[in-house]
């Protein structure tokens, strides 16, 4: 049960991965579990499904040059809880007041099994390079 669990995740991360290049914030929000939190690379904080998907909404219509892609390493799964770890790289594009960056860096999440499949409890990304 944990491989298919673990092929479950990276579906889903696959998804959001998706969601992203196509400018769909609600369809990244529907990985959210509604008490979603997420720490992002320059530290904001954000709580909640709706408030985390609207965020990627203000950044699409801001910036229309924005990519990002989350590229899971390791997810470890404890079947009896439902609940499993992802750790992996991740990779973003966008453009400043001074011009575009590439950002990549480091990113853990908690995935939560729910009667809809994993849905995500929490993020944390790390950036660790920035080029301009």
């Amino acid at each position: 049960m944990t491989d298919d669990s673990r092929e479950a995740i990276r579906a889903a991360r696959a998804a959001i991965n998706d969601a992203i290049a196509r400018r769909d914030h609600a369809g990244i929000g529907a990985f959210f579990l509604p008490t979603y939190h997420v720490v992002t690379a320059r530290s904001m904080q954000r709580s909640g499904q709706e408030q985390s998907a609207d965020s990627w909404a203000v950044l699409f219509a801001r910036d229309a040059t924005a990519t990002h892609e989350s590229i899971p390493e390791e997810i470890d799964v404890y079947e009896e809880w439902g609940m499993a770890a992802e750790r992996g790289q991740w990779r973003a594009t966008l453009t400043a007041n001074d011009g575009p960056m590439a950002i990549t860096g480091v990113y853990a999440a908690k995935w939560h099994l729910t009667s809809d499949g994993w849905r995500l409890q929490a993020e944390m990304f790390t950036p660790l390079r920035c080029e301009r």
